[in-house]
């Protein structure tokens, strides 16, 4: 592929950089939302995996000392279209969009049911289970099955005591990541007996020196013995095998040179930078390579790559199959200017998750709720919300990349939230506080990064009026009797356009009056307490004999 077919194909879906000064201006075409990354190519050689160690110390030491002098910092996402959305492709692909809705639909609610089953599109495993493999990554223990239909499965168990830490976790934060529009496994909650579970004499795990080793029944038994129980059977997460041939895991940065359809940066993907708001939400604070994956769908040759977050598990305040410690999602394991505060202030400089307090917070919530991680609303703060090593992808966040990470968080009604949990099977206790510190955080995301850019979306051409939401109003944040919006048509003079309630309270209109051509339209809105509007968003429209349709959006 051509740099010139790479840029032109980059400027097709809208992959702009805008400047803040005078209005771009978008071709008349129709808006697009999918990304044609799924075109057949050969499949890509077999990527070996990146061995952790080289991993941390890349991302912990030569990642940062790059955004630290790095230049290239503040450059816009690549991969939008005209309306500085994410179009759908083989790494996203959002469930809440109807396709049938021309413009700039709003996200479709989804149905608990929906929800609650998630990425799966299948029933449950069905016993007995015949071990493969023994699990060889990841800190929690478990296995490879097949189930009695010959489906594979890894099942992944909780330490004794505690059911549901592991497994349910990982399945709640799935949905939520599913619900999102990431590529993630099929995800289920089982409970077995161990009668259930057929043990082949030639199988093998790794010990704990990597060592290939028999599988015997004396080490399935101790590993039983040690998992969590519910009612006497044991708890699984049962994640359904992916589907295609595995490629190997994808990195945070850059591109892979054998797969033509890798046409974007990956720090530089929208998907990937806004994947950190939402990491950040549901504390997902294990985001390295080795929780993703590619796998090539379809015959060798006519097939594509599809890229996977493949393990959200470490997340709600669960690390390595227990409850993380008390720096993890407030610190990373290395922070240059954390590190020089420290230095220069001779160790005077307090870190927020420093002394008895927020220790104290961790020892109260795990005794209450076993099932559950450190994983409140009381210590987070989205600005200063980090994974254990920094990701090239979230560093390079952008005010509108934080913005459309937001709006995937604040999508989720009530009733969404509740379907998510309840497929966790949590003690109705344990599912109640999961709900609230999910639901509390969610606003404390929308607080910090909607307002950043005049949060005012979704426009709709409605006869002679332009309709829009207000997502500060309809995320809960308040305000509204001191909201006041200001539109005006900058390229025919600065009188403002007449506005009215479009019947609820987050959704305005504007009136426009006809005229053929193309046509921008700019919105303000100014919050109690402002004394001036803030930045705008610009809407584009073209209009021919009286019939308007939106074009881009500029924010």
């Amino acid at each position: 592929m051509t740099r010139s077919f790479t840029l032109a194909l980059a400027i097709a879906v809208g992959a702009l950089t805008f400047c803040g000064c005078r209005p771009v201006r978008f071709a008349d075409r129709a808006i697009l939302w999918h990304d044609p990354d799924d075109r057949p190519i050969p499949m890509p050689h077999a990527r070996p995996d990146i061995p952790i160690n080289w991993e941390g110390a890349r991302d912990a030491i030569f990642q940062p000392a790059d955004h630290l002098f790095g230049l290239e910092y503040g450059k816009q996402a690549e991969n939008v279209n005209a309306l500085d959305e994410v179009p759908d492709s083989s790494w996203y692909s959002d469930p809440r969009r109807d396709p049938r809705v021309v413009g700039d639909p709003a996200p479709e609610p989804l149905a608990p049911e929906a929800i609650a089953r998630g990425a799966a599109t299948e029933e449950p495993p069905v016993p007995p289970y015949t071990i493969r493999a023994g699990k060889s990554i990841g800190s929690a223990p478990g296995f490879v099955v097949d189930d009695a239909r010959g489906r594979r499965y890894l099942f992944k168990l909780d330490p004794a005591g505690r059911a549901g830490l592991v497994t349910s976790t990982e399945v709640v934060s799935t949905r939520l990541a599913w619900a999102s529009g990431w590529r993630v496994p099929s995800e289920t909650i089982v409970r077995f007996s161990p009668s259930e579970l057929v043990l082949p004499p030639d199988v093998t795990r790794h010990d704990q020196y990597d060592h290939e080793v028999l599988f015997t029944r004396l080490a399935l038994d101790q590993m039983l013995s040690a998992a969590g129980r519910v009612g006497g059977n044991i708890q699984a997460v049962a994640s359904r095998w992916l589907p295609g041939r595995t490629v190997g895991e994808f990195s945070w940065f850059g591109r892979v040179k054998d797969d033509p359809n890798d046409r974007v940066d990956h720090e530089d993907r929208r998907d990937l930078r806004g994947f950190g708001i939402f990491a950040a939400w549901i504390d997902d604070t294990d985001t390295l390579q080795n929780n993703t994956l590619d796998t090539y769908l379809g015959a060798p040759g006519d097939g594509h790559v599809v890229h996977w977050q493949q393990d959200v598990g470490g997340s709600m305040g669960v690390f390595a199959a227990d409850a993380s410690p008390f720096w993890m999602g407030r610190e990373s394991y290395f922070q240059p200017g954390r590190i020089l505060g420290s230095f220069f202030s001779l160790g005077a400089m307090v870190r927020p998750w420093e002394g008895e307090r927020v220790r104290a917070a961790r020892d109260r919530l795990v005794s209450l709720y076993p099932e559950l991680g450190f994983f409140d609303v009381a210590h987070f703060a989205p600005r200063d919300w980090h994974p254990i090593l920094e990701n090239p992808a979230f560093v390079r966040q952008t005010a509108r990349d934080r913005y459309w990470g937001a709006k995937r968080v604040i999508a989720f009604r009530p009733d969404e939230l509740k379907a998510a949990i309840s497929a966790g099977r949590y003690r109705p206790v344990a599912a109640e506080r999961l709900f609230q510190v999910l639901w509390g955080r969610r606003q404390k995301i929308a607080q910090a990064f909607l307002g950043e850019s005049a949060p005012l979306d979704y426009f709709q051409l409605e006869g002679d009026r332009l309709c829009f939401d207000d997502l500060w109003l309809s995320s809960g944040l308040g305000g509204k009797e001191g909201t006041s919006y200001l539109a005006r048509e900058p390229e025919e003079s600065q009188r403002a356009l007449p506005i009215s309630d479009g019947g609820r309270d987050d959704l305005k209109c504007v009136a426009l009056a006809p005229k053929d051509g193309y046509r921008i339209i700019e919105l303000r809105v100014s919050r109690p307490g402002q004394r001036h509007f803030g930045r705008p968003v610009r809407v584009h429209l073209v209009e021919h004999a009286g019939r308007r349709h939106l074009i881009g959006i500029e924010r």
